[in-house]
């Protein structure tokens, strides 16, 4: 079992302290207070493993957490063992160089494949339980778009599909719109023009998309943005009044729908992550971790 401390920056990590001490490790919280699990300090001995939050880890080592900012500083680093692992989100170059110099290995989950992946269930299954709600009605023989067909895109119209709605995928280039289309979607080039009509939108391309003819009279009645910030609204309609109720950004779907979920999520990821590694026959700095990373997924 492992000596952990999770610096949490939202419910996922609440979820993330819970579940990893019910599994046996010794858990303690940086900068996110969880009942029954103890605040660590910097005179208390440096962890095995350290998670920090989704938003990353900065070059100067400052993360933002729940109760507000706290620093990974250097002597902090030196103090942790050999073989040890630090995750977070993103993490600057600078805190990686010098883990990889002090023989600590670091994982960046967000950057990660199967992270993505799984993470494309909570945010396509949030959006759609939003949508519900939004719109009043069930999505059941209802026309709607999808911006783009990555990861998010693709499971969003798989989960569509399944509930009798009848999704149409924009997509910019041809290779996805025939990924769309072998999977059984029908599929539309972004630039179409006429646009049949839609109920609803969802987008998922982190570009700006989302240009004024969107919003027409003939256009759906609410666009929902799934893209990370800024966001696919194009700048000049950022703040327009006459898409006010029509428009909506959602973040970080996955940590406010099902934070048990995204929390397992990130325990699995870095389970996987260190599979990798070994798969891949790369030596994982001084870590000794077997092929799972010794995390009991």
């Amino acid at each position: 079992m492992h000596s952990i401390v999770v610096a949490g920056g939202d419910t996922r990590d609440v979820w993330l302290c819970q579940m990893l001490q019910s599994r046996g490790h010794h858990v303690r919280t940086w900068g996110i207070r969880v009942p029954g699990v103890a605040a660590f300090t910097l005179s208390d001995p440096a962890p095995t493993v350290l998670i920090g939050p989704m938003t990353g880890i900065g070059e100067d080592g400052w993360m933002q957490a729940a109760d507000g900012r706290v620093r990974l500083t250097e002597e902090f680093l030196s103090r942790m063992p050999g073989g040890a692992l630090l995750a977070a989100g993103l993490i600057a170059d600078g805190i990686a160089e010098r883990c990889l110099k002090l023989g600590i290995q670091t994982i960046q989950y967000r950057l990660k494949s199967s992270f993505m992946w799984l993470n494309a269930v909570p945010t396509a299954e949030g959006a759609i339980a939003h949508a519900i709600g939004r719109s009043g009605q069930t999505l059941f023989g209802r026309p709607l778009g999808i911006i783009g067909f990555g990861r998010v895109g693709l499971v969003l119209a798989d989960r569509l599909s399944r509930y009798g709605a009848l999704p149409l995928v924009f997509e910019r280039t041809a290779e996805k719109r025939a990924m769309a289309r072998a999977l059984g979607h029908r599929t539309l080039p972004l630039d179409a023009d006429p646009r049949p009509p839609l109920d609803g939108l969802f987008n998922t391309a982190p570009a700006p998309v989302l240009t004024g003819d969107w919003f027409g009279a003939d256009g759906p009645d609410w666009v929902i943005d799934l893209a990370s910030i800024p966001g696919g609204l194009t700048p000049e309609l950022r703040g327009a009044p006459f898409i006010a109720d029509r428009y909506e950004q959602i973040l970080s779907i996955p940590g406010k729908v099902a934070p048990i979920r995204a929390a397992e999520i990130i325990w699995e990821t870095l389970g996987l992550a260190l599979e990798e590694d070994s798969e891949d026959g790369k030596i994982v700095r001084r870590a000794h971790w077997r092929s799972n990373g010794r995390f009991p997924l």
